[in-house]
């Protein structure tokens, strides 16, 4: 498989620290692409999971940002942080430069024939932005959804099933109830309009996304690396596509 090169490339919602982070699949995959921008849109490193776990850190987490310096150091990759939820620990960084990354809240993307605001979008959430008790809880729970998941498809597979993802089911249904109640994707058309951009790209709802909301306005989602293992990227014309891990890594 010829090695693809693109203008863009967006993951979000990593969770290193998580214990059902698919870091090994998301290094894999940024191997195995070259890109003139890396935007890492929030939720990379799970503050909330690091602080409470016995593992810490470990050497899978090191790999991943060991991929990430050699695309800097071998292709010149400018790296875009935006801040997300789980990762808030960084935002007394923002805004700041370290040698080749910028750490931001918020990133405007701007080139010929289109912009894009580029945020998390976990301050368009109402639970989060303004319940951040409910969010916790909702974090754990997801957590133990997704052992429970791993369990239930082990019997699956026991009685030649294919792969479900209950857990991802009930979260996507979650999320969608809030956004219907908080207004989501309305607000985010309209703080697109009011950047002065015509698309917006987010990450924190694990769900990948491509299309039009109000306004016309062009909405992406990359999401996450939990379950999805999906990014978004632009090509050199800036056409943006979802792509998923498995079209990447043979054999898989």
């Amino acid at each position: 498989m010829e090695r693809p090169h693109y203008k863009t490339v967006v993951i979000s919602d990593v969770h290193l620290g998580a214990p059902h982070s698919k870091v090994r699949e998301v290094s894999e995959f940024l191997s195995a692409v070259d890109c003139d921008r890396l935007i890492m849109n929030g939720d990379i490193i799970d503050g909330w999971q690091l602080k409470n776990s016995n593992d810490k850190w470990n050497t899978s987490h090191s790999a991943f940002f060991r991929v990430i310096m050699k695309m800097m150091e071998k292709h010149g990759t400018e790296v875009i942080y935006v801040s997300g939820n789980h990762d808030d620990f960084l935002d007394p960084l923002v805004p700041s430069r370290l040698f080749n990354i910028r750490f931001v809240n918020e990133y405007i993307l701007k080139e010929e024939g289109h912009s894009y605001i580029v945020i998390h979008g976990h301050a368009f959430d109402s639970i989060t932005a303004q319940m951040r008790w409910i969010a916790k809880l909702g974090d754990k729970a997801y957590n133990l959804l997704l052992r429970f998941n791993n369990v239930w498809n082990r019997a699956r597979v026991r009685q030649g099933k294919g792969y479900y993802s209950f857990s991802k089911v009930i979260k996507h249904r979650v999320k969608q109830a809030v956004s219907l109640l908080s207004g989501f994707e309305s607000d985010l058309s309209d703080f697109a309009r009011a950047k002065g951009c015509d698309g917006i790209i987010c990450g924190h709802i694990h769900n990948p996304e491509d299309k039009i909301i109000k306004g016309g306005i062009h909405y992406l989602n990359s999401g996450d690396w939990v379950e999805s293992l999906t990014a978004l990227v632009e090509d050199t014309g800036g056409k943006w596509s979802i792509v998923k891990y498995t079209d990447f890594i043979v054999g898989v």
